[in-house]
């Protein structure tokens, strides 16, 4: 459920970037930027929800694509926050992005993919 919630917030966190581009004090180049910066979060929001059902059957190769790809949205995140410091959905994002990748390896959520060593891999 938390990858759910977690792709479907950085697809509104991308789309958000992405319209930073239409301020008006915002250079050709920057616009470059941002717009490709928030497309990069759209994509990585929807490759989380697609992955998410292989996390709800207990799949470890789910579990471990999931940490990168969320590891790559912190570090956009923090390309986003170091070039807009006063973008407060990005470090909501942020924070929710590592509350995820923090429940996928501890507690209840490692006994599940432990409990799943049959055929539950491949």
């Amino acid at each position: 459920m938390l990858g759910y919630v977690t792709g479907v917030v950085q697809i509104l966190a991308g789309i958000t970037v992405m319209f930073g581009r239409y301020l008006p004090d915002t250079s050709a180049a920057e616009r470059l930027v941002v717009t490709i910066t928030g497309a990069c979060v759209v994509l990585l929001g929807l490759f989380v929800i697609t992955i998410a059902a292989g996390l709800t059957r207990a799949r470890r190769d789910a579990r471990v694509l999931v940490t990168v790809l969320l590891g790559i949205t912190i570090a956009l995140d923090v390309v986003i926050l170091i070039a807009s410091p006063d973008l407060w959905f990005v470090l909501v994002d942020l924070v929710l992005v590592a509350a995820a990748i923090t429940v996928l390896w501890t507690g209840r959520t490692a006994r599940f993919f432990a409990h799943s060593a049959g055929g539950r891999t491949g």
